[in-house]
């Protein structure tokens, strides 16, 4: 029997937490590297897909720390055969990653991403032969929307192709195998049902790569979408869980596989390890302030009818920072909010991206574009617009404006919703103009936002946001804003 193991956007949640509390849980790598170890035999690799240096409160810890290299001591434990690159590998710059790639023990395969400086060495395939005689064939590629949302600075030192191409140019090499895999952190453009194309954008190529390569598997990633499997044209394919939530176990002569849950704890790596664990729990228990009430969660639909106070209390920080005139914000799919005795835990829990700041110069005409394609989100006022719930969730891709008002008529056709936007009082006229605060990804156009792209940049900070909110509650700054 050949098997495939694999793992992917796995965001640094190695240990057995999630990081809302100090409590252990059945989750992160250390929760079922037991039982991936008892599905391993010389027939058997284990991969993963990516996206491993970015997204946890440990590796947010790390970075701080400006270690990674005990992230890939850690994952070192694992005995990862092979891994690609995921796009939040890039989030905290070129040194960064070139330490921890230097540190890993798994062998690299990334076909579309190339170091100028050839320092980061990235194979573009590979091929292994198993102790059955059997050979494997592995393609290794990354979305190359990084390109569109990495902060320059983090990718000038790489040339990144289109994932198509790459393949295209690789698959000659592997196509005698056994089998050929490819290893790519990015998701399908297509419904896993129907096959129709589900999406305008090359973000995600799955399905044009099984329609055009003939590979015998197919693992992605990069959607937080668990898929367990299906064949689909000539090709079998899966999505892993994301977050540390579970592995997928693949049987290449089967054609078949499962998706799997930590069960046990392996408590000689967690043990070994326990100490780092320790310090970003007591990191995260810092308390930053007390606030006059808390800001929970709230209702998905009748924050983005009605407004959110928690969105209006971070919109207000970030004005007050940049010296913007209008400031928006978004949430993470799931939050923790704040409660009255604000701790790092909650910021972190709340603001969950690796996102930077940026204030563009917006007219009035663009931004009323804004809006009208921010409130595509709600098809009418009791219903969430489905493209933002399938193929995946992306409630991140609402925003919270604040500084200006206006009037949404859910009554209406998408785009002629919008109407009396006022800025202080006054009507907002064609031709007016205003600095308007943003995270970075949202200014590159993402989320549909292209309105964004080419508007002139006021200014840039390098801070992450969620470093400038726990500055903020921490100085006392936030509490005064609050009043």
């Amino acid at each position: 029997m050949t098997k495939i193991i694999y793992t992917s956007d796995v965001h640094g949640y190695l240990f057995p937490t999630d990081y809302l509390d100090r409590n252990i849980k059945k989750k992160g790598y250390i929760s079922f590297i037991d039982q991936i170890n008892s599905y391993r035999d010389e027939n058997t690799i284990l991969l993963d897909a990516g996206d491993i240096l970015q997204g946890s409160s440990l590796a947010y810890y790390l970075e701080k720390e400006n270690n990674p290299e005990l992230m890939a001591d850690i994952l070192n434990e694992f005995k990862i055969d092979y891994y690609t690159l995921g796009n939040h590998d890039f989030n905290y710059g070129y040194a960064y990653l070139k330490k921890f790639v230097d540190r890993r023990n798994s062998t690299l395969i990334c076909a579309n991403v190339k170091d100028k400086n050839k320092e980061i060495k990235t194979n573009d395939y590979i091929i292994k032969k198993l102790n059955n005689g059997k050979t494997l064939g592995i393609i290794g590629v990354v979305t190359d929307w990084i390109k569109l949302w990495e902060r320059k600075e983090n990718i000038e030192n790489f040339i990144i192709t289109k994932p198509l191409d790459a393949i295209s140019d690789n698959f000659k090499y592997i196509k005698d195998c056994d089998y050929k895999i490819c290893l790519y952190h990015g998701g399908y453009d297509i419904d896993l049902e129907t096959l129709e194309k589900n999406t305008k954008t090359d973000e995600n190529v799955g399905g044009e790569i099984l329609k055009n390569f003939n590979f015998d598997l197919l693992l992605t990633g990069h959607q937080h979408m668990p898929f367990e499997g299906k064949k689909i044209y000539n090709t079998y394919t899966s999505q892993a869980p994301a977050n540390g939530e579970g592995f997928v176990l693949v049987d290449l002569d089967k054609k078949s596989s499962k998706i799997i849950k930590g069960q046990k704890i392996n408590t000689n790596i967690y043990n070994k390890y326990k100490y780092i664990d320790d310090k970003v729990q007591d990191f995260l228990d810092n308390k930053l302030c007390k606030l006059k009430r808390p800001y929970p969660d709230e209702d998905k639909i009748q924050r983005a009818k009605h407004g959110s106070i928690l969105a209006d209390f971070f919109n207000k920080i970030i004005i007050d920072y940049s010296k913007a005139d209008i400031s928006i914000t978004s949430f993470a799919n799931e939050i923790s909010g704040l409660s009255e005795d604000v701790s790092i835990r909650e910021i972190l829990n709340t603001y969950r991206f690796p996102n930077t700041l940026t204030v563009l110069e917006i007219s009035a005409e663009k931004l009323k574009k804004a809006l009208e394609q921010n409130f595509t989100y709600l098809e009418n006022e009791n219903t969430i617009n489905k493209n933002f719930l399938i193929p995946k969730e992306e409630h991140y891709n609402f925003d919270f404006f604040y500084g200006i008002d206006f009037d949404v008529d859910f009554t209406k056709d998408f785009y002629e919703r919008i109407s009396n936007i006022t800025f202080k009082g006054k009507p907002v006229k064609d031709g007016d103009k205003f600095k308007i605060a943003m995270n970075n990804y949202r200014a590159t156009g993402a989320g549909n936002f292209d309105m964004y792209k080419d508007l002139k940049v006021v200014k840039s900070f390098d801070k992450e946001i969620s470093e400038i909110l726990i500055d903020a509650f921490r100085s006392g700054r936030a509490s005064e804003l609050e009043k």
